[in-house]
């Protein structure tokens, strides 16, 4: 970092302090982006010239420039003002000169395949003194770059604990993540360093940071015998167990949910044997069997639940009635809804969701009307995306007008979901290449005064450009610019 800027980074405007003339007034930005120069009245209310350089280069000494950039280190008093503040400068003999909020989200680092070789390469052949060397080396890694260090590493049976400290010190968001710290749990179970796991675990729960699937790819489920398998899931629980808390929780969760994707329900009955049987788990089973299209020993699972002491909730019904549904077996989801009432379940917005979408994706719009009207004789608002179904399906078996007349009767009926329904349809009909009716209907709910969806507006304006029809999108752009907040 030169001596002549000091920088302060927003998402779209980038305020240079600078010791160059005034004529001076682009210079070159590490990211590719052009910083422009501040106003002489917002340069007055900083300190001396002396004193920015000191605290430049203290901060760029201390955070590196591109942790010191993501921090926003702008001067306030003697010093900084920090990203989550308003955009200014406040000193005591001067107002505070306002701008809008932003938000920074600094794209992640690009990190080649070579570089994560190197870094590979060097944390394998460093045996255990690795930071110092990663220090030398400069790089900035991406949480898609540590994932692929440390599954190598682990397929290699290299410890990753002094990079994951390295990680800590230079990679503070990262080191955080869920993933990132369950990789590391992994990687010590690769390497069956167990002392170091209950360390890291306990560490985790006074930080309470939780586990997800990853920490648990060095258990022995589809390459060992049955007992081995057992025997190893046994032993971290009992680590689990000891350590508590958070990540004993997270961590039991994460295993069930790991074994069942990998298609071991087996082990994972066997955890909650070890553990305990409670709802939530046998709610992963039930899930994940429905995934797999295993309905029938989903709803076998229900008796399990029952002779446990678990009754079947709500949620448990939903995932078997969806994927019923998806299977075209109606008349059984229809017979299990019949079972929800006699249990005294009551079925919530997605039962209701379940049977209106697949009614609409079969083009059954009949029963799909009649089931929500059931909906709101329950005085329930239906949610965003039971409407969103409704719409596709009069749209997809071709009776466009009853879905633009349904639209608008939600607009009559004043439902919050009218701006994105409208929305919708127009999106709808620019995919089809009705790219006239799309830009009418944008036209029209926005002469009403609703707000299209964005991203929807935008296809349809950049069709339209790009189809040469350039005074009709800036006809369209120029009605929208009016819902844009100044």
């Amino acid at each position: 970092m030169s001596k002549e800027s000091h920088a302060f980074l927003g998402r779209t405007k980038l305020l240079v302090i600078s010791d160059k003339p005034r004529s001076s007034n682009k210079l070159a930005c590490p990211e590719g982006r052009p910083l422009i120069l501040g106003t002489r009245k917002e340069r007055r209310t900083l300190p001396s010239r002396q004193e920015r350089w000191r605290l430049w280069q203290q901060a760029s000494n201390d955070l590196g420039y591109y942790d010191m950039m993501k921090k926003l280190l702008i001067i306030r008093d003697k010093g900084v003002l920090s990203s989550d503040q308003n955009v200014g400068f406040r000193n005591i003999n001067h107002s505070p000169v306002t701008r809008k909020t932003t938000n920074v989200r600094l794209k992640p680092p690009y990190v080649s395949p070579k570089m994560v070789s190197q870094v590979i390469e060097l944390v394998r052949s460093s045996k255990g003194d690795c930071r110092s060397k990663l220090d030398l080396m400069g790089v900035r890694l991406s949480t898609t770059s540590i994932f692929e260090i440390f599954q190598v590493l682990s397929f290699e049976r290299v410890h990753g604990l002094q990079f994951f400290e390295w990680v800590g010190d230079n990679n503070w968001d990262s080191y955080r993540k869920a993933d990132v710290c369950s990789l590391m749990i992994d990687n010590c179970g690769w390497l069956g360093d167990y002392n170091t796991m209950t360390s890291l675990l306990e560490k985790f729960n006074k930080e309470r940071i939780c586990l997800t699937d990853k920490a648990f790819g060095f258990l022995p489920v589809l390459d060992s015998s049955k007992a081995q398998a057992m025997e190893s899931i046994a032993s971290v629980i009992g680590i689990l167990n000891k350590v508590g808390g958070s990540t004993r929780h997270s961590g039991i969760f994460a295993m069930i949910h790991m074994l069942c994707a990998i298609d071991s329900f087996e082990m994972a009955k066997f955890v909650m044997e070890v553990v305990e049987k409670k709802l939530s788990y046998y709610a992963i089973l039930v899930r994940e069997k429905c995934r797999k299209g295993c309905s029938e020993e989903a709803y076998a699972l229900m008796g399990e639940m029952r002779v446990a002491g678990c009754e079947p909730d709500t949620k448990i019904y939903n995932y078997i009635l969806g994927s019923l549904c998806k299977s075209g077996k109606l008349s059984e989801a229809l017979d299990m809804l019949h079972e929800m009432k006699e249990m005294s379940v009551d079925p919530d917005l997605i039962t209701f969701e379940i049977f209106i979408s697949s009614s609409c994706r079969r083009g059954n719009l009949e029963l799909a009307d009649r089931i929500l009207k059931m909906l709101m004789d329950t005085g329930c608002p239906p949610r965003l995306e039971t409407y969103a179904a409704l719409v596709k399906g009069y749209y997809n078996v071709g009776r466009k007008e009853e879905a633009y007349k349904y639209v608008q009767d939600l607009e009559v009926k004043k439902m919050p979901a009218t701006n994105k329904m409208y929305s919708l349809l127009a999106n709808l009909h620019q995919r089809e290449g009705n790219i006239d009716v799309a830009r009418r209907i944008f036209n029209e709910m926005m002469e009403k005064g609703l707000k299209p969806d964005y991203l929807h507006y935008a296809k349809t304006r950049n069709v339209l450009r790009h189809t040469g029809d350039r005074q009709l999108a800036q006809d369209l752009q120029k009605k929208f610019s009016k819902f844009r907040v100044e």
